[in-house]
């Protein structure tokens, strides 16, 4: 009987050229780190690391599948550089108002402060959903029962997703800052019942209606193994981020008070919507998309 590629990957797919330029890559900052006080790599040590982490996963997730994000279509890849670091400008808003965190230890010259935001930006959209992409190679398979959505129970979503989007921006800003975990969690029911059988890729939604539980287990699973890699690397980093925001201070985990940490998961659900959502807009704005190989199609590999 004929093996399955997952079967019959060892034999079929080599390891590609840049995951050992990946490996390379984090190999030569860890040792950077630990034997030099090289000045460009203290400031952007934790971007640079993230280059290495995502040319490493998507090499491995093409020696396990056959088929990664960067192979056979790098546009798909490239696309969600630009994307992510303009989704999570959302939430750098949000923190002008509720101030839950802030920037040290940052290059003085402006140019250098801003290559070394936009390089960090652009890693966070793929790191999430080529963790999850590597769980799902490895075999992660999640099924139950499918989710009920009447009309009725769609608005609601909406609803509660609206409120849990506006309410801290209403909010004075000492009193904001306590509300920053209902950001993590609002663009899921925001999002999703607005693009249910709309978006070009499989929504977390219209998977959930089928009884698909995979991508919610391996996106939640993998915002969290990212949440521990990104405070990990962050702690090593002179240019880092540091948590201001006026709870659990005394309960920290390298620079995040443990309870953030549970945030990482639910963030990772809100990075597949606004990353289906913002598929739909370009679909909408350039209709030959939905044909090209620059969008995902609907599948494992999808969002």
């Amino acid at each position: 009987m004929d093996q399955s590629p997952q079967e019959s990957g060892r034999d079929r797919y080599p390891f590609p050229w840049w995951g050992w330029l990946g490996l390379a890559i984090m190999a030569a900052g860890g040792l950077g780190a630990l034997l030099t006080d090289w000045r460009p790599l203290e400031f952007y040590f934790t971007p640079w690391m993230w280059s290495g982490y995502l040319l490493s996963v998507d090499a491995l997730v093409r020696r396990l599948r056959g088929t990664s994000r960067l192979s056979p279509h790098p546009g798909r890849f490239l696309l969600l550089l630009p994307l992510s670091l303009a989704l999570w400008l959302i939430f750098e808003a949000y923190n002008l108002h509720l101030q839950n965190w802030a920037y040290v230890g940052l290059p003085d010259s402006l140019p250098l402060r801003l290559l070394g935001y936009g390089w960090s930006f652009v890693t966070i959209w793929p790191a999430l959903f080529l963790t999850a992409d590597l769980l799902e190679a490895f075999g992660l398979r999640v099924t139950g029962s499918p989710l009920i959505m009447t009309p009725r129970r769609l608005r609601l979503w909406t609803l509660a997703g609206a409120l849990m989007a506006a309410v801290p921006l209403l909010l004075p800003a000492r009193i904001a800052a306590y509300t920053f975990a209902i950001v993590w969690v609002a663009f899921v029911p925001l999002i999703e019942p607005f693009l249910l059988d709309r978006a070009p890729v499989d929504t977390l939604l219209a998977r959930a209606r089928r009884g698909e539980w995979t991508r919610w287990v391996s996106l939640g699973t993998g915002g969290l193994l990212c949440g521990l890699i990104w405070e990990s690397w962050n702690m090593v980093a002179e240019a880092r981020w540091i948590y201001i925001f006026p709870m659990f201070q005394n309960w920290k985990i390298f620079e995040m008070p443990a309870p953030g940490f549970l945030g990482f998961i639910p963030f990772a659900w809100e990075a597949a919507s606004l990353y289906a959502l913002s598929l739909a807009i370009l679909v909408r704005i350039h209709p030959r998309l939905r044909s090209t190989a620059l969008l995902p199609l609907a599948g494992p590999a999808g969002e």
